[in-house]
């Protein structure tokens, strides 16, 4: 029954591990597209800014002036600058990233409102790459070697030797 139970175990442990790869992509693409909204923004304050001679951080700058009327007009461009920077940044580490280090890093180092966006259109994919399948053996050897040492010292009282 122990084996059985961490058979069973194993296996839940490399259907959820392969899971990485695919949700990665997905958030992936979910980046990509707050990037290329967020890039819109910047490049028509960019090109704002440059109308008058200013420079990004010119124009940043003067957006946190005293003058409301100023501060008002300007928005949040600030937030939508440091956004889109922060994102791109992300962004590039991880299409620069192996398949193999994507899901890694992303545990690590993601936006709480894009993970979730994603989480919420994911739909679980039958891993198709070497990445996939790695992380599914990995899954299972880990949830399998833990369910069985688990199994193993909780029955151990009560085996004949």
């Amino acid at each position: 029954m122990s084996r059985f139970i961490a058979l069973i175990m194993g296996l839940l442990g490399a259907v959820g591990t392969s899971q990485g790869p695919e949700f990665t992509q997905q958030y992936i693409q979910n980046l990509t597209g707050r990037v290329a909204e967020l890039q819109n923004i910047v490049d028509r304050f960019d090109r704002t800014v440059a109308d008058e001679n200013m420079s990004r951080q010119e124009g940043l700058q003067a957006c946190r002036s005293d003058e409301p009327i100023l501060a008002s007009l300007c928005g949040g461009i600030t937030d939508d600058v440091t956004r889109y920077e922060t994102l791109s940044a992300q962004l590039a580490q991880l299409t620069t990233a192996s398949e193999w280090e994507r899901p890694v890093m992303l545990a690590r180092d993601f936006d709480r409102d894009i993970a979730e966006s994603t989480y919420a259109a994911y739909e679980p994919a039958v891993p198709a790459t070497a990445a996939g399948g790695a992380y599914a053996l990995a899954g299972f050897a880990a949830l399998w070697l833990v369910t069985s040492i688990l199994l193993g010292i909780i029955t151990a009282p009560f085996r004949r030797y």
